[in-house]
Formats: C-alpha cells, sequence, structure tokens
C-alpha cells in the first residue's frame, strides 16, 4: 500500500510544484519502469477535494481499435524501455545520480500487448524513453506521437472523486494521470497495487547488462482484462 496523499507526517498540505506532482500529472502506467509491472491498482479516496483533485483514465483498448492502420504497424511487435528516471527528469527531477540510475534501470515492455479477454492493448505512457533497434529519434517521435493520439478527448474518462470511493484498474490497458490541483484542498488518497506473475508476463522485460531488482511486492494471479474501471 502507497500513501498519495498531499499531507506530510503532520497532517500538513505540501504546496504543488514539485517532480513527483508534475510527472504523476502525465499519463502513464503504474511501474511499468519494473520488470514485473502492475497488473491492478487499487486507489482509495479518504477525503478528497471539493473541487479539482480528479484522476483521469485511458482505456488502451479503445485507442488500439482506432489507431491509424500505419501506427499499429509501427507498434506491433517493437519493444520500448519504460524508465523511471526518464519522467523524472522531465518533471523537473535534477539529483538523479549512477547510483539511483543503477538501482532502477529501465525494464523492457512490448508496446502491443494481447489481454486475457482476447483485446489487444498498448503498453505506452511516459515511462516509455525509447524503442529497441529504433534510432532515438524516431523512436522518441513515434512515443510522442502514439501517447498524444491516445490523449486525445473521446479517449479519456475522468473520474471526480467523492470521500469513500474506490477506484480499481487494470494497467495492462489502462494509462491514468492525476492533474495538478490547488494546495489549499486536502487530497488523503491510498493506492495497492498487485504485479503480474507467471505465465502472463510473457517477456524477458531485464534490460541486458542491468541488475534485475525484486519487487517488495505480492504478485498477484492470472485474471481477465475485462473492465477499464470498477467503482465500488
Amino acid at each position: 500500500m502507497y500513501d498519495v496523499s498531499n499531507l506530510d507526517r503532520d497532517g500538513n498540505v505540501i504546496q504543488q510544484g514539485g517532480p513527483v506532482y508534475k510527472a504523476n500529472a502525465v499519463f502513464h502506467t503504474d511501474s511499468s519502469f519494473n520488470d514485473l509491472p502492475t497488473k491492478w491498482s487499487l486507489l482509495s479516496g479518504r477525503q478528497v477535494p471539493p473541487e479539482g483533485g480528479e484522476t483521469q483514465f485511458i482505456d488502451t483498448r479503445a485507442v488500439w481499435d482506432q489507431l491509424p492502420q500505419a501506427m499499429k504497424a509501427r507498434a506491433q511487435g517493437a519493444v520500448a524501455l519504460h524508465n523511471f528516471w526518464k519522467s523524472r527528469s522531465e518533471a523537473g527531477m535534477s539529483n538523479i545520480t549512477d547510483e539511483m540510475r543503477r538501482a532502477m534501470p529501465p525494464a523492457r515492455q512490448p508496446m502491443v500487448r494481447t489481454s486475457a479477454s482476447g483485446r489487444t492493448a498498448l503498453v505506452i505512457g511516459s515511462h516509455a524513453e525509447s524503442i529497441e533497434g529504433w534510432p532515438d529519434d524516431q523512436a522518441r517521435a513515434f512515443l510522442r506521437e502514439i501517447n498524444a493520439f491516445a490523449a486525445q478527448p473521446p479517449f479519456v474518462y475522468t473520474h471526480r472523486w467523492r470521500n469513500g470511493d474506490l477506484v480499481i484498474w487494470d494497467n495492462r490497458c489502462t494509462l491514468h494521470r492525476a492533474p495538478e490541483f490547488s494546495s489549499k484542498y486536502v487530497r488523503d488518497m491510498r493506492r495497492t497495487t498487485i504485479n503480474e506473475s507467471g505465465p502472463e508476463a510473457g517477456l524477458d522485460r531485464s534490460v541486458p547488462g542491468a541488475r534485475r531488482r525484486r519487487s517488495g511486492r505480492r504478485r498477484g494471479s492470472l485474471v481477465d482484462c475485462r473492465a477499464k474501471i470498477v467503482l465500488l
């Protein structure tokens, strides 16, 4: 379980604008930079702002269905490297050391995967920094293009929180983000994540030469990608 609130240990509201807030304001998939990325995420709204503080979601299966054929052809079979430090540096974090990069090296993720339900989904988002075998400039341009396509308004669901809401989503077919909001309000949230495991992982995601890291999170069992969001 993760405390993703905007409160410090003394219960004071943390001012917006830091790298963590800026990174979370861009569409991403939880932990795609890990060898075993997150399967399910559960986000609980303990105390939410009266205005602002929404979470936005994109169903990448719907994006794939509408993706132009030329873009599908380029994405099919491509493997992207997802890097935690890429999204953090873009958000303004400047004190990233070589030791930090070695401790959290990039992970390989297929850009296109088939869910257990049989629908095709895209694995994209702000952590993707390059594509194996592609020149860097072409890879960055294509990643910007496909992420921008996915972020079009028809694909975006905005969840406006109420106290006590619990939102569950499948990271294997979902992008999400938390747009910046006023720092005068408390946004007390908790997130629980479940990792992929076994045959569903389907790809050696370790980068050659990089030290593999183990996740301390409990791994989940194989489940279908049936729904984008479940509200309880």
